[in-house]
């Protein structure tokens, strides 16, 4: 195949795209030779590939203060994090302690009834009724559930009744970890303390009761479901309660690295726009769940 432009005969069309994009004098023909080409930051030397460009940036006799700013860069965005990690625990903390003072107001005759809306307003009305906890369970619940008793059973009722789509509000909120408080909404103007859980536990755990003996029923013989079963039949729901929190707590920490890793990225590729040759360095820092 021929370059329409400089004549040259190539065997393949890959082999003419390739040609046509790198080829510098090809390139100086169209006029495109000053676009195409990438520069060293330290000797100004053009390349017509990026992969040239990195092999001559290890061999660069002018590249070492341009390394070692890059080092500095890096240290200080380290820094940075730290700072970033430190802050998002102060909010988190910070949020805490106001939502237990805002509860704290909400009980004080002398606000409206407007104040105590927008006290909780950051949750969503508790809209399933037993009908479609009932379907929920139904659907969902299964062996694997039941082996693990309380602790299976906070498992599906966080994955399935209290999920929500991405950026609605949380139906369920857990107030108190240490007591395993927690609070839901059940009307736009009334919003339920639920005290140890008991709400939420007397929502969900009947019916999974019911849908758990139908599963131990089929296979009684199995010592580890008929420990789960009776697991779930005890009054005591503190195992589900302390899952409850885990799952939470797993749950928050997640929403706050994604938002320290937004921030961190966002930065990182600022750096990236003005070293091209490190275009992978947004994926060094990213904080794990």
């Amino acid at each position: 195949m021929e370059c329409r432009y400089c004549r040259r005969v190539l065997k393949t069309k890959s082999s003419l795209k390739h040609h046509q994009k790198t080829t510098k004098y090809c390139l100086k023909l169209r006029g495109m030779l000053d676009k195409c080409l990438y520069n060293c930051y330290c000797c100004k030397k053009k390349f017509a590939q990026k992969a040239h460009l990195y092999d001559h940036l290890s061999i660069c006799q002018q590249n070492t203060p341009y390394v070692n700013e890059l080092k500095e860069e890096i240290r200080e965005l380290k820094e940075q994090i730290v700072v970033l990690k430190r802050m998002n625990k102060s909010l988190e903390q910070d949020k805490k302690d106001l939502l237990k003072h805002s509860e704290t107001i909400a009980k004080q005759p002398r606000y409206t009834q407007n104040n105590k809306i927008n006290i909780t307003q950051n949750l969503a009305i508790f809209n399933k009724t037993d009908e479609d906890i009932k379907k929920l369970v139904q659907e969902n619940y299964n062996k694997d559930h039941l082996l693990e008793g309380q602790r299976g059973a906070a498992r599906f009722t966080h994955n399935h009744v209290l999920k929500t789509k991405p950026g609605e509000k949380p139906i369920y909120m857990i107030t108190d970890k240490s007591r395993g408080n927690g609070k839901y909404r059940v009307s736009p103007n009334e919003t339920v303390i639920d005290n140890g859980m008991i709400g939420l536990s007397d929502k969900v755990i009947p019916t999974i009761r019911k849908k758990a003996a139908i599963i131990y029923r089929d296979d009684f013989e199995n010592e580890l479901i008929q420990s789960g079963f009776n697991e779930l039949l005890q009054e005591d729901v503190s195992e589900f309660r302390n899952e409850m929190v885990k799952l939470y707590n797993k749950a928050v920490n997640k929403a706050v690295n994604k938002a320290v890793n937004r921030t961190v990225s966002k930065m990182l590729r600022n750096v990236v726009k003005r070293y091209p040759q490190i275009e992978d360095i947004d994926h060094i820092f990213v904080i794990e769940d």
